[in-house]
């Protein structure tokens, strides 16, 4: 059976991921995990009142059971709650290394009106250092099963192989059709990929509906947008890969307009899966979105 951690810091944002978290949970038949990290607060200056880690743990235990029973009209079989002491991107990953989950969820504050204010949260900083798939819940999204994912590649695809493990597990999962995208600037690289692809699909064999989509456009951001909008996408999935395609989804446009809007979750994919691993733990903020 699959596990899902789902991490929270109990705001607005990290509620809905919860609900959405434990409605995947149903869907696949996973067993969820809800996840906290907290901090020790230091003592006010001149005061010698302090609170021991362990009143905080206890208080942090009972708020994460506080917010599962929130969700149990769900109607799953158990949430299990989960906190520990300290930073929420080390805890989270040592948390999901230890438990062996296949996803984590996590929200994202904003409801997606900017998709730049990810960048440097804890939902971006988590995406980028583990090796786990992330799923990041827009404040606003609520939950649709994926049927209809768009998979935003800049790499050919000419064997089953050259499909990452995790976005066919999730496919298979949910049964989902496959939208592999790749952005071009102009209608001759259009005409060639649509080539290209004809001779490699052959090789293919997928277990799921897949389709591959080249939309023309120079502004990546505008293209995904309009390609989610247009066939009503349930799901946004990408890969990053260090100093690649994806850092110029996020950097400063010149016309708002190009600004890149989605309301859709995003699922993450380690670009290479490794074995679980533990990191040290350390004090930080535990806002997780």
């Amino acid at each position: 059976m699959n596990t899902i951690l789902i991490a929270t810091d109990f705001s607005k944002a990290s509620r809905n991921a919860t609900l959405y978290g434990v409605q995947v949970a149903k869907e696949i038949n996973a067993n969820p995990i809800l996840f906290n990290a907290y901090d020790i607060p230091t003592p006010a200056a001149g005061l010698n009142i302090g609170i021991s880690g362990y009143g905080v743990k206890i208080l942090t235990d009972q708020k994460l059971k506080d917010e599962a029973e929130t969700v149990r009209y769900i109607n799953l079989p158990s949430i299990e709650t989960i906190c520990d002491e300290g930073d929420a991107v080390d805890a989270i990953i040592n948390v999901a290394s230890e438990k062996k989950v296949d996803f984590i969820i996590i929200g994202m504050k904003g409801g997606g009106k900017n998709f730049k204010k990810i960048f440097g949260s804890t939902a971006t900083s988590l995406a980028k250092r583990t090796n786990i798939p992330v799923i990041i819940v827009p404040e606003c999204a609520s939950f649709k099963t994926p049927h209809n994912i768009v998979f935003a590649n800049d790499t050919n695809i000419d064997s089953d192989k050259d499909v990452p493990g995790d976005l066919k597990k999730i496919t298979e999962l949910f049964k989902s059709k496959l939208n592999v995208v790749k952005v071009i600037k102009n209608k001759h690289e259009r005409l060639f990929q649509t080539s290209e692809n004809a001779e490699s699909a052959n090789k293919v064999v997928y277990a799921f509906d897949t389709s591959f989509e080249y939309p023309v456009d120079t502004d990546l951001r505008h293209a995904l947008n309009d390609f989610i909008k247009e066939h009503h996408c349930d799901m946004l999935v990408m890969m990053p890969r260090k100093h690649g395609w994806m850092e110029r989804l996020f950097t400063k446009s010149e016309t708002k307009d190009m600004i890149f809007h989605t309301h859709i979750p995003l699922l993450v994919l380690p670009e290479i899966p490794v074995k679980h691993m533990r990191v040290e733990k350390a004090a930080n903020s535990k806002d997780y979105s």
